[in-house]
């Protein structure tokens, strides 16, 4: 299971995911959106006969199969297994997936965290809020533990937006099958996490947008039209009910690898399967991917807590501290104070569902840098975090410590172990 922070779990969606300085487990697929949009079976019997024009949709996706090839300029080495599901049974299986991958503990250690930082309120639930991003918010998933690609189908055939979505899904098998960097995945964290799921993201929308545009002008109003019946049918109150960290960053992923495959340009695309960016900040900003700005080495010392585990040691990044800090303060705001990242360490331990302790050490790449990031973690305290919980941040020239914790009388400890 991949530990990555919570902006990676949550915004993705691909593989076992986790975020936002923290570790969390989510279901392990690769998803397409509803804001984005081998070989072929019914999912079982009774989803079969409870699919109308079952058979007319699988021809069509048999044909989706070689566009998907056409499109990639890749061919795929054995079936896939591609399963068709109505709503209901759809919501069926995606709750299989949470019961398998979304371990307890996680989930009581995700709640401790985002609670401490203020980003959900004490009655609010992690795994409730990946169960609504995921149903709510999801036309289909490819899973690379089972190679099984689920497909949500509305209607007895396949309109242009569905089948930019099975395309999309289809994308991901063929990185599946070509590239290990899927499997990879799983022993990734933090900020290589995020990055990698960015890259596979992107270019799975930025092929499904070569397809988009491909389309006829009748047909690309047939595919909005889609999308209009598709979000007129979902409850869009449970998605616009969560966090914005939340919401934001299961978006952030498809936008950060398109735009990062599309500024290194087509041809540059299989390389990054093998070779990703070495930060978000490369991934973010090219021009330093394109000089090798590499992110600077932060280590935090050991320090064991009573009764506390360690439950994410690795590296924030710039795109967590930006999507983290925007909950407290305006976006182009947060994206200019955490512009100047120049590496960090970042650590979370938790008790349950209970405390949790944030710590992260960060370097800007100047002085003034880390001035920016302290001011903006100002903001953030003031605002997010609750008054009972313990905070420290000081800066030393272009080092910024910030320490978070639930049970305040913690603070001497720590503050003595990170200064």
């Amino acid at each position: 299971m991949a530990r990555s922070r919570l902006i990676a779990a949550l915004a993705a969606i691909a593989m076992v995911a986790a975020a936002c300085g923290g570790a969390i487990t989510t279901p392990e697929t690769t998803t397409t959106t509803l804001s984005r949009p081998a070989t072929t079976s019914p999912a079982s019997p009774s989803t079969s006969e409870s699919l109308a024009g079952s058979e007319t949709i699988r021809a069509q996706i048999d044909e989706l199969i070689i566009e998907a090839q056409q499109i990639r300029g890749l061919e795929f080495f054995e079936p896939v297994d591609v399963v068709l599901l109505n709503d209901a049974d759809y919501q069926a299986r995606l709750n299989q997936i949470f019961a398998e991958d979304l371990a307890e503990e996680d989930v009581d250690a995700a709640n401790a965290a985002l609670r401490l930082l203020g980003v959900i309120e004490p009655d609010q639930d992690f795994r409730q809020m990946v169960e609504t991003l995921y149903s709510a918010g999801t036309a289909g998933f490819y899973r690379p533990k089972t190679g099984e690609l689920v497909v949500r189908v509305i209607g007895d055939e396949l309109g242009p937006y569905s089948k930019s979505t099975v395309l999309h899904e289809l994308f991901h098998a063929l990185q599946d099958q070509h590239f290990d960097l899927l499997d990879r995945l799983e022993d990734l964290d933090g900020d290589d996490a995020y990055v990698a799921q960015a890259i596979i993201e992107g270019d799975s929308r930025l092929r499904e947008f070569t397809y988009v545009q491909s389309l006829s002008t009748g047909d690309r109003a047939k595919y909005m039209a889609e999308i209009g019946t598709l979000i007129a049918e979902l409850d869009t109150t449970a998605l616009e009910a969560l966090p914005g960290y939340i919401l934001d960053s299961f978006q952030s992923l498809y936008d950060d690898g398109l735009a990062f495959h599309q500024s290194i340009g087509l041809d540059a695309v299989d390389d990054q399967f093998i070779d990703p960016p070495e930060s978000s900040e490369q991934l973010l900003d090219p021009e330093k991917y394109r000089r090798d700005e590499q992110p600077r080495e932060v280590v935090l010392p050991e320090l064991e807590l009573p009764g506390y585990e360690i439950w994410f040691d690795a590296t924030a990044g710039q795109k967590d501290l930006e999507l983290l800090l925007a909950e407290a303060i305006d976006p182009d705001k947060a994206e200019e104070a955490s512009a100047g990242w120049g590496g960090d360490a970042n650590r979370i331990y938790n008790a349950g569902d209970r405390d949790a302790v944030y710590v992260l050490s960060y370097l800007g790449d100047s002085k003034r840098d880390a001035e920016e990031l302290e001011e903006a973690f100002a903001v953030f305290i003031d605002k997010m975090v609750a008054d009972q919980a313990y905070t420290l941040l000081t800066r030393d020239a272009d080092h910024v410590l910030l320490i978070i914790a639930s049970d305040p009388s913690l603070g001497p400890e720590l503050a003595a172990a990170f200064s």
